[in-house]
């Protein structure tokens, strides 16, 4: 197998660990942030603070929606680029895919937000990552771990029904200070269940990762000493 151009994924697995990592814990930070902007917002309705000092108070509230931006972006471009290689792999394992190298990427964008293709994607990479499978074996009988309809529902599924549900209590950041203040106020309870959700999640993702590292990583012969 080794004259076979198989590409790496090891150092790819860990930065997804790591970054997912990362974006679970500013989830719990925002749940800080959050409750410690409340006593202002409350400050701001209530007349006995400005809109200034509101607004300079409540940075660390705001900013966690900017890093959490920027986390979930650098999160899902390493996450894109490990699942490409292993799809890449499969593919010249002649693995017999449905969902090739392409879908890895797409798959995410098609339909927004509702990862159905990458929950299959996964699926299907779980399977054909079976080291015990020979080459032209029938690696699509195989079992798929729990894990993977475990994140599904975390990372997508649940995720939207809070969206919904946030969604039709109204939404303005973009909006004057005081509503701000009242959306911080009035999101208090769906930023904690958010946050344990985001970390259940992540902690699915990790274990999703791991495994389909390790698996994909025997199957191609990937050294386990070096990424």
């Amino acid at each position: 197998m080794g004259s076979v151009p198989l590409q790496r994924i090891g150092k790819l697995a860990t930065a997804t660990v790591a970054l997912t990592a990362v974006s679970a814990a500013v989830s719990l930070l925002s749940v800080w942030a959050s409750q410690a902007a409340q006593g202002d917002a409350e400050a701001l309705l209530d007349g006995t603070i400005s809109t200034d000092d509101f607004v300079e108070r409540a940075a660390p509230y705001l900013l966690m929606s900017t890093v959490q931006g920027v986390m979930t972006l650098a999160t899902a471009v390493v996450t894109i680029i490990w699942m490409y290689r292993i799809a890449k792999n499969h593919r010249t394992l002649h693995r017999g895919t449905t969902w090739g190298p392409g879908w890895a990427i797409g798959g995410w964008f098609l339909p927004p937000l509702l990862f159905i293709i990458p929950s299959l994607v996964f699926r299907e990479m779980w399977k054909a990552s079976d080291p015990d499978v020979p080459i032209g074996g029938d690696w699509k009988s195989g079992r798929v771990s729990p894990v993977v309809p475990l994140w599904f529902l975390l990372y997508s599924v649940i995720p939207i029904v809070l969206l919904v549900v946030q969604s039709a209590s109204g939404f303005n950041l973009g909006a004057s200070e005081r509503d701000l203040a009242q959306q911080i106020i009035d999101d208090q309870q769906a930023t904690v269940v958010g946050a344990v959700v985001a970390v259940a999640g992540a902690a699915a993702f990790i274990v999703l990762v791991r495994g389909l590292t390790a698996r994909h990583r025997q199957l191609t012969g990937e050294s386990a000493t070096r990424a």
